[in-house]
């Protein structure tokens, strides 16, 4: 019998009452599902309700219909929510007291000994790229590490599920890439991931599946892989090789980047050695699945 989904939405609704006697449909029927080993993305415009799928999915809010169950089980149960990690977009902490406090706090609530749970306040906010910041006062921080500080703490737990809410906002490149580079770390080690964000460049590099969601309502489920890979290799002189070999790369050329179907990353060494063989010099090289930028504007905008 298959494992339930780490996480899993059944026809959920919410609903706020208006002033004026009317309603507002924050989630409307909303049915989705995130399994162990896989990164999922919501995507969607400001109020399309991906934060309160969010809440809704861990019981921090109660729905009007439908049901969430995580692992299976219900959410408010501790023994689920020990598997749990959650890092809220804008997280709040206590400004008085240090990054290092506020995780050896929550290491305790966890369970942990005071020494186990400073080793691993130590661990984590290094793991995140705070571990001078983590120290001083949060009274002291940038809104990208008390982003930083917040994903530290959703990672304290070693969780299974974790979801986090833009959890980019505010980071520096570098805190990009290490974002990047923990949840692809997690995927591996089984955890099941669930974000909400608005870089479309990092939700290509690292989902598995994307949703887009839009008035509270599923648009459409899209597989990043269903597509394949696209190379996307930046040139310091495309110009010259479009003279020199028109055949190699007229049809994929825009401007000084050539953009290429491949079957998957096994085929870019290759694909670099002809390119450099025919005199190719490269800057960059992205693999990148469909055009999420496009999709995102054909569905949830309805361009064309």
């Amino acid at each position: 019998m298959d494992d339930p989904p780490a996480l899993e939405l059944r026809s959920v609704s919410k609903r706020y009452r208006l002033r004026d006697g009317g309603e507002f449909a924050a989630v409307d029927s909303l049915s989705l599902e995130v399994r162990r080993g896989e990164i999922v993305a919501l995507l969607g415009p400001n109020g399309a309700g991906k934060t309160t799928a969010m809440q809704l999915a861990l019981g921090l809010l109660h729905a009007d219909a439908g049901e969430a169950r995580l692992f299976g089980g219900d959410p408010e149960l501790l023994a689920i929510r020990r598997r749990i990690g959650y890092g809220p977009d804008a997280p709040l902490f206590p400004k008085e007291l240090t990054g290092l406090e506020v995780l050896t706090l929550h290491g305790e609530l966890l369970g942990f000994h005071h020494g186990d749970a400073k080793d691993r306040a130590i661990r984590f906010a290094t793991e995140v790229g705070l571990a001078e910041p983590s120290r001083r006062r949060i009274a002291t921080y940038s809104r990208g590490q008390q982003q930083r500080l917040g994903v530290a703490l959703a990672l304290l737990g070693d969780p299974d599920l974790l979801l986090l809410d833009e959890p980019t906002a505010g980071l520096d490149p570098a805190g990009v890439a290490a974002m990047r580079e923990m949840l692809v770390n997690l995927r591996a080690r089984g955890a099941a991931v669930l974000l909400n964000s608005h870089l479309l460049s990092e939700v290509e590099r690292v989902c598995d599946r994307v949703l887009f969601l839009k008035g509270g309502r599923l648009l459409r489920t899209h597989e990043m892989r269903a597509t394949g890979l696209r190379a996307e290799i930046r040139l310091a002189n495309a110009s010259e090789l479009l003279a020199r070999v028109p055949q190699m790369f007229a049809s994929g050329l825009d401007g000084n980047r050539l953009r290429l179907e491949i079957p998957g990353e096994d085929a870019v060494p290759p694909l670099v050695r002809k390119l450099v063989e025919a005199g190719a010099e490269i800057v960059e090289v992205r693999l990148i699945g469909a055009d999420l930028e496009q999709l995102y504007l054909e569905i949830v905008e309805g361009r064309t």
